[in-house]
């Protein structure tokens, strides 16, 4: 065991700990507007193109994992140090490179920092938050994680007008030093270390977990059936084996005994739910704007900016309300506002207003992931035990990563099938992609509506939806 030093400067902590969340989720989907140019650069296709965001996806989740194990092994301050050397390190191959493998290995050793940088992050969330402060703090941490992968592609997109691609690297690099010296200044280790024993056989089966499962889902849209399913199935079996074994040990890997909760578990579809439509329509906003309604890149960018900057009104006011008064009321209501947005979404056309609408829709929908997601995940962590925390945060982002890969993959793949099919049947290209997208956005409402349920589940008893410091505010 260590000495955990105490925490002098809470607004301090909470800065470098927002700072670092919004550059690795910001990082996701900055590359995104770069992809059709890096095409071009290295002579390749689509297909082989797309390895920048897989590669990506899947390094990234395979770290998660392990960081309930680091956050208790490493001090804090070098643990988040490394973190941003990774992202640092991975930045600069990129911005150097002149061969896309190397790219691919660039983008892979970034990927390590993002896995480590949000959830180090979280965790430390749950230390540094004072007594009936948590949801103002996770508030803080979510509204970041909801604007970076939004604000990438619009970032993205305007250093792309006055130059090529690798300036998102040098820029992007630039950013990640000089976070790199904030955390150096105001991190220090907070941390009690327990030292655990590190299960080799567990992270080889965590890893073919995730892998196979997140492959599977990504892909079974877009290449080969059957490949796609073959790493599902190796997914779900190595998940199986992974518990077994988790159940075996002393020490394991993930502490799994979160599950037996059944508002944690109620808690955690409740973000998947959410995270499910926001990373969506991230996707699918862009893609309708641009290839049905004519938008360039930027301008669809730019539409959707007044929205994404809400999360940082909203989501702290979601965190700030729920320490005062729990989310009893306010979680059943967020979901079933994004439902009945995401529903009007559905019908918004080809208008000369078709920009406004969309607009005024997402900002709705936006709100009610603000007032769904911090607020849920402050509560399923604070109720676990604070030796149960590390795990409940990594089971928590690992939830966010696979909503975000399984809501891109269902509705973008919903979108492509209807677009087919209309085009088989002899409509325009435009109305083609317009039905798609409405069959898309109508099928994320009725997710988003199964949210509701579970939300209501969720707070069906006087005391399940309080926060842990006050619950006898809803007696």
């Amino acid at each position: 065991m260590n000495n955990p030093k105490p925490v002098k400067h809470a607004a301090a902590v909470l800065t470098a700990i927002a700072i670092g969340a919004f550059l690795a989720t910001f990082n996701e989907t900055f590359l995104n507007v770069a992809l059709t140019p890096m095409m071009h650069t290295f002579h390749i296709n689509s297909g082989q193109v797309q390895w920048v965001s897989t590669a990506y996806m899947l390094v990234a989740a395979v770290t998660v994992p392990m960081i309930s194990f680091l956050y208790r092994s490493v001090p804090t301050r070098r643990l988040t140090t490394v973190a941003f050397i990774f992202l640092l390190a991975g930045s600069l191959i990129g911005a150097f490179s002149t061969a896309f493998p190397v790219l691919i290995v660039g983008r892979c050793v970034q990927a390590v920092g993002t896995g480590m940088i949000v959830p180090i992050g979280m965790n430390l969330t749950l230390l540094i938050a004072p007594k009936g402060r948590l949801g103002t703090y996770m508030g803080v941490v979510s509204a970041v994680t909801l604007l970076g992968p939004a604000f990438g592609p619009i970032a993205g997109g305007l250093l792309l007008s006055v130059s090529d691609w690798h300036l998102l690297f040098f820029v992007f690099s630039a950013l990640t030093a000089a976070a790199l010296v904030f955390n150096v200044i105001f991190i220090d280790d907070y941390a009690a270390l327990s030292q655990p024993k590190l299960d080799v056989l567990s992270v080889i089966l965590i890893s073919l977990t995730l892998i196979g499962i997140m492959y599977g889902i990504s892909t079974i849209f877009s290449q080969s059936v059957i490949v796609a399913i073959l790493a599902f199935v190796i997914g779900v079996v190595s998940a199986g084996l992974f518990v077994r074994r988790q159940h075996q040990l002393d020490e394991p890997l993930l502490d799994l005994r979160p599950f037996k909760d059944a508002s944690f578990v109620k808690g955690i579809a409740v973000v998947f739910i959410a995270f499910m439509s926001v990373f969506a329509m991230n996707i699918l906003l862009p893609l309708y704007m641009q290839n049905a309604l004519g938008f360039s890149a930027l301008d669809a960018a730019l539409t959707l900016l007044l929205p994404c900057l809400s999360c940082v009104v909203f989501a702290p006011l979601a965190g700030s309300l729920y320490d005062r008064y729990g989310f009893k009321h306010s979680l059943p209501i967020s979901l079933l506002v994004m439902a009945a947005f995401l529903l009007l979404m559905s019908t918004v056309t080809g208008t000369h207003t078709a920009g406004v609408q969309i607009a005024l829709i997402y900002l709705p929908i936006l709100a009610g992931c603000n007032f769904s997601i911090g607020p849920t995940q402050s509560y399923v962590l604070d109720n676990l035990s604070e030796d149960l925390h590390p795990h409940g945060v990594t089971i928590c982002y690992t939830a966010i990563q696979t909503a975000g890969c399984f809501g891109s993959s269902l509705y973008v793949g919903i979108l492509s099938a209807v677009e087919q099919g209309r085009l088989a049947a002899g409509f325009k290209s435009a109305l083609a992609v317009t039905g798609g997208f409405h069959v898309s956005c109508a099928t994320a409402a009725a997710v988003a509506l199964i949210g509701f349920v579970v939300a209501l589940s969720l707070t069906w008893h006087p005391f399940a939806a309080a926060p842990k410091q006050s619950s006898e505010q809803l007696s």
